[in-house]
């Protein structure tokens, strides 16, 4: 299951614009797919250019991008019939929807 799920939150990320390139990287995790995102090409620069600041971690922090991108990555998952859970440490956990069974009503015997 978690190989077409892997496969599935793939392809919607990409569908939504979130190709390789993205600094996206999605895992297998049990019956879930662990979406993350890596700053490191927007961090870099930012550290660099505020090297002698003595407060740099402030200047590095991406609070908003985060957000922000946490909730585009929701919406994408939600319209597509997935699960999202955003986690503490900035990752998505995505499952798929629980399946309904319906269950046939219950007949009651007549006369009783």
């Amino acid at each position: 299951m978690s190989r077409e799920l892997v496969h599935q939150v793939q392809t919607v990320l990409a569908d939504a614009g979130f190709g390789p390139d993205s600094g996206l990287t999605t895992r297998s995790e049990g019956v879930a797919v662990i979406v993350s995102w890596h700053p490191d090409r927007l961090i870099r620069p930012t550290i660099a250019a505020h090297a002698a600041d003595p407060d740099v971690h402030a200047a590095a922090e991406i609070t908003g991008i985060r957000t922000a991108l946490d909730t585009a990555l929701t919406s994408v998952f939600l319209a597509a019939g997935l699960v999202p859970l955003t986690r503490p440490e900035g990752s998505i956990r995505v499952t798929t929807a629980p399946v309904r069974v319906a269950t046939p009503p219950v007949h009651r015997a007549l006369g009783r």
